[in-house]
C-alpha cells in the first residue's frame, strides 16, 4: 500500500517539475505536440498522471489518465481509476507583455472506470437484484462533465514549451440524475473539484509563438 502510494506520488512530482525547469528525460527534450499531465481530484482519484495531445490549434486536449484513490478514501482498499478526458480551452487574453494567458472558462467531459472487487459495468453483473435494469447506473463507469479558469504560460524555447495550470468545477452523471430526482440535494451537494497541470512542446501545426505573440 504505502510503496504503491509512493510510485504515485513519484509520478506526480516528476510532471510537476516540468513547471519549474525542463525535463531531465530525452524525449521531452524535443518538442512535439504533446503533453504530460497530472491532475488532483476531479473524479480521477485523488491523484491521476497522465498526458495526451493538442488539436485544434491548441484548444482541444484530449488524454489519458490513470489514477488512484487511496484506500482509507475508499472504504479500506486502494481502486485505480482509468479516464479518457477532454478539455475544449477557447482563446484566453494576454496579462500584458508577459508570456502569460488567460482562459475565463474552459468545458469539457471525462470517463472514468474504476476498478475494484464490488464494482461493475452494469447492475445484472452483481446478481444481486431481480431484474437485469433494477439499477440503470454502472457502479464502476462514470460520466464527467466539467468547466473551469486557467492560466497559461507560453515559452520562447526548451522544453516544456507550454505550461497549464487550471481548475475545474463538475458533476457526474449520476449526481445529476440524483439531483434532478431528488429535490432535497442542494446544487453544491453534487459538484466536484479538481486542479490540474499540464506541460508540452510546441503543437502539431507548426512553431509555438514566443511571448509577446497571440497564442490561444
Amino acid at each position: 500500500m504505502d510503496r504503491r502510494l509512493s510510485g504515485w506520488r513519484g509520478a506526480a512530482v516528476g510532471v510537476a517539475l516540468a513547471f519549474v525547469g525542463p525535463g531531465p528525460a530525452a524525449w521531452a527534450q524535443r518538442s512535439g505536440p504533446f503533453f504530460v499531465s497530472v491532475q488532483v481530484a476531479g473524479g480521477t482519484g485523488a491523484v491521476a498522471v497522465g498526458g495526451g495531445y493538442w488539436l485544434a490549434n491548441r484548444r482541444l486536449e484530449p488524454e489519458l489518465l490513470v489514477g488512484l484513490l487511496p484506500g482509507r478514501l475508499a472504504g479500506g482498499r486502494s481502486l485505480p481509476i482509468v479516464s479518457l478526458k477532454a478539455t475544449y480551452a477557447p482563446k484566453g487574453f494576454g496579462l500584458g507583455h508577459s508570456d502569460w494567458r488567460v482562459s475565463p472558462l474552459t468545458a469539457g467531459g471525462l470517463v472514468s472506470y474504476t476498478f475494484g472487487p464490488n464494482l461493475y459495468l452494469s447492475s445484472r453483473k452483481t446478481g444481486r437484484y431481480p431484474t437485469k435494469n433494477y439499477y440503470w447506473w454502472s457502479s464502476a463507469l462514470r460520466l464527467h462533465a466539467f468547466v473551469g479558469p486557467r492560466v497559461v504560460q507560453t515559452a520562447a524555447g526548451g522544453w516544456p514549451r507550454r505550461r497549464i495550470l487550471g481548475a475545474e468545477i463538475g458533476t457526474t452523471d449520476l449526481y445529476l440524475v440524483s439531483w434532478l430526482t431528488n429535490h432535497t440535494l442542494r446544487l453544491p451537494e453534487i459538484l466536484t473539484l479538481g486542479f490540474t497541470a499540464k506541460a508540452g512542446g510546441t503543437p502539431a501545426y507548426g512553431p509555438m509563438p514566443g511571448p509577446g505573440n497571440t497564442a490561444p
